[in-house]
């Protein structure tokens, strides 16, 4: 079987299951390990799929939104980074908005550290986070957002409306190169834009990964944020706002 034939089977494969180890495609596709191998680290630098120690999972297309414990395992060293600069822009007492990307979760989980925090999001994983904790957390109600753990729709709008905060922590799928803030998903981000009005700073949650786009739906530009955090410098890429990026 020519790679091409096997880059479309292995693509579908990962469509249907999600992820799969080397040795499960190497039993669909009746081929040895190292032409796995070789096979997957090619589909990878093409950025058809995200690439792991054992295997592979499915990398979403734009305008599809992969499932947030995918999401969670992609660039999670990144993503750690970014919650660890984040935390130090948080005082004790402060009130704060967090969104429901896997971006935003390693900073819910290093919250415990702040004293008098309260929380206001429309993550459902926040609870299981910060329930033994002594943060003071507030979860919009409303619709389950398809294939995330993201509360949506107009309730979850509007409870979040109802509060103000002094610093809010989002996440989006890709930074456009002319500075727009885009995501899959229409419904989650008009959530954000909530949370952005509601908010003294804004601060967008960035890995260097997802410089790219755009996708579906525009959440607002850099001019709508306050500082971007990332794990690496990213702030050559947009001189008109070098200042925002930490």
């Amino acid at each position: 079987m020519a790679f091409r034939e096997r880059e479309e089977t292995v693509l579908e494969y990962l469509r249907e299951h999600k992820e799969a180890t080397v040795s499960e495609l190497c039993k669909a596709l009746f081929v040895s390990e190292p032409t796995i191998r070789r096979d997957l680290t090619r589909l990878a630098k093409a950025k058809k799929i995200i690439r792991t120690h054992g295997g592979a999972y499915y990398r979403s297309t734009p305008g599809e939104n992969l499932p947030q414990e995918f999401r969670e395992k992609e660039n999670a060293d990144k993503k750690h980074e970014i919650a660890k600069k984040c935390l130090d822009l948080i005082n004790d007492g402060d009130t704060i908005m967090v969104d429901a990307s896997s971006t935003a979760l390693p900073l819910l989980r290093m919250l415990a550290s702040k004293s008098s925090i309260v929380v206001i999001t429309n993550s459902t994983k926040a609870p299981l986070i910060l329930a033994d904790t002594s943060v003071k957390t507030l979860i919009a109600g409303g619709e389950l957002a398809t294939n995330t753990y993201g509360i949506v729709g107009g309730y979850a709008e509007s409870f979040i409306g109802g509060f103000n905060a002094d610093i809010c922590f989002l996440s989006v799928t890709n930074l456009s190169p002319s500075g727009y803030l885009t995501d899959n998903s229409i419904a989650e981000n008009l959530v954000r834009k909530v949370m952005l009005s509601k908010s003294k700073r804004k601060v967008l949650m960035l890995d260097s990964t997802k410089i790219g786009g755009p996708c579906i739906s525009t959440l607002g530009t850099l001019d709508d944020v306050d500082l971007v955090v990332s794990d690496k410098d990213l702030s050559e890429l947009f001189p008109k706002y070098s200042h925002k990026f930490i």
